[in-house]
Order: C-alpha cells, then sequence, then structure tokens
C-alpha cells in the first residue's frame, strides 16, 4: 500500500493550561531578579520573610514557588508601595512594615489601594490596566496576572 507524503503542521500548538503555567512561572522568576534591583525591595525577598507570609492565613496556595511567592508579597500591599516609590514619584507611598502582614488583611488591602490609585493618578495608568483589590484576592490567577 502506498502512502501519501505526510505533511508537517507548522501551526504552533494551541497555547494550553500547562504552558500558560510555565508561563507565569518563568515570568514570576523574571520578575523577582528584577524587583531585587528595587531600592529597599530586598527585605521583602527574605526567605524567612516569604515563609511566615506564604504561610499565613491568606496565601493563596501555601506553595513556595516564585508566582505564590510575588501573589503573597502583593497581597502585602506594603511591597507595591516600595516599587512605586521606586519611580521616585513627587508624593511618596507610606510602606507599613509593621502592621503589614496577611494576618492583617484590612492593612494590607488599604495599601493596596493607595498603590492602585497612586498608578492610576502619578503614572496615568488607564483604570483597565490596574488590578483591583478584589482580583489580587481571589485565588484565581487572572487577576494576579494583571
Amino acid at each position: 500500500m502506498l502512502h501519501s507524503p505526510t505533511q508537517i503542521d507548522h501551526t504552533p500548538p494551541p497555547l494550553t493550561r500547562v504552558n500558560s503555567v510555565v508561563s507565569l512561572y518563568q515570568s514570576c522568576l523574571n520578575l523577582i531578579d528584577r524587583l531585587a534591583g528595587v531600592p529597599d525591595f530586598e527585605q521583602y525577598l527574605d526567605p524567612e520573610l516569604l515563609q511566615r507570609s506564604i504561610h499565613g492565613p491568606h496565601s493563596p496556595t501555601g506553595s513556595n514557588d516564585p508566582v505564590n511567592q510575588l501573589w503573597v508579597l502583593f497581597r502585602l500591599g506594603a511591597p507595591l508601595a516600595c516599587i512605586f516609590n521606586g519611580f521616585r514619584p513627587k508624593q511618596l507611598l507610606e510602606i507599613n512594615n509593621i502592621e503589614a502582614s496577611l494576618s492583617n488583611v484590612n492593612t494590607c488591602k488599604a495599601s493596596v489601594f493607595h498603590f492602585i490609585v497612586a498608578c492610576r493618578q502619578e503614572l496615568h495608568f488607564k483604570e483597565e490596566d490596574v488590578f483591583t483589590i478584589s482580583e489580587l484576592y481571589q485565588d484565581d490567577t487572572n487577576g494576579f496576572v494583571k
């Protein structure tokens, strides 16, 4: 029996959940490397702080992967203020490290709120380009990616 030559399909495979996770994982690794260069941010990359925060009551999964590390850090709010202040804005955001822990979620959410407002006002981000507090605190990576 003769077979016709097989055509090779050069269309890339569809984006699957596995590819999305790998991509998000790698993006978070790259972001952690970049954040290490933000003035005063290295304190938030301290392994002990990360461990305490990751295993707190509002941690997304409790795992110690780069995605979860960043997600937990951003939920603290203070690291977001540190990132914003790295832009040297006219008005610095207050960084409340003392009360910022996921066991005091209202303080964290207040810091996140001030970060979002500052990004919109000072950096002129569009509303649709900025995550909401609810998106950051949901256990859904779609809001986190934003």
